[in-house]
């Protein structure tokens, strides 16, 4: 039996995020999340500032769903779950500059074994329905920038 396009992608996202060493993690998405349809477009500029602006560290951009901004308001939205191996003092900047909107970033540490939970649950769940914010359209779900930098595990 053939593999699905949707393993085949799970598979490869899944053997960058256990294969390799990944300390920080960042979410952004948008403030005003009925804004959130344009992601695809906006994040292309985003992502060349990114590979620019960090040439010897590694990003590993995920397009996620999540309910609500934090702020209270209720609804889907898409955003960006990126990992790489340090810390990004300037990414808010370069969201800033990059999106035609504003922006939210948040930031946490990875530690222990945070990466293979990340691992487990996407493994094990579904993919996100990424048609419910952009329609149906074909969707690149990840991006890895600056790939030579990658530290295996």
């Amino acid at each position: 039996m053939s593999e699905t396009s949707e393993d085949k992608t799970k598979r490869r996202y899944l053997a960058l995020l256990t294969g390799h060493h990944w300390s920080h993690q960042y979410s952004v998405f948008y403030d005003d999340l009925k804004l959130s349809n344009q992601l695809l477009t906006d994040k292309e500029p985003f992502l060349q500032s990114l590979r620019k602006r960090y040439p010897g560290q590694p990003f590993l951009v995920r397009i996620q769903t999540k309910n609500g901004n934090g702020k209270g308001d209720k609804g889907l939205q898409a955003y960006l779950m990126i990992l790489t191996t340090a810390q990004s003092g300037g990414l808010k900047q370069i969201v800033d500059e990059s999106f035609t909107a504003d922006m939210n970033v948040k930031s946490k540490r990875l530690e222990g074994l945070k990466p293979y939970t990340i691992a487990s649950a996407i493994e094990n769940q579904r993919p996100h329905d990424l048609t419910k914010v952009f329609g149906d359209i074909r969707i690149r779900r990840w991006s890895l920038l600056n790939k030579a930098m990658l530290v295996p595990v």
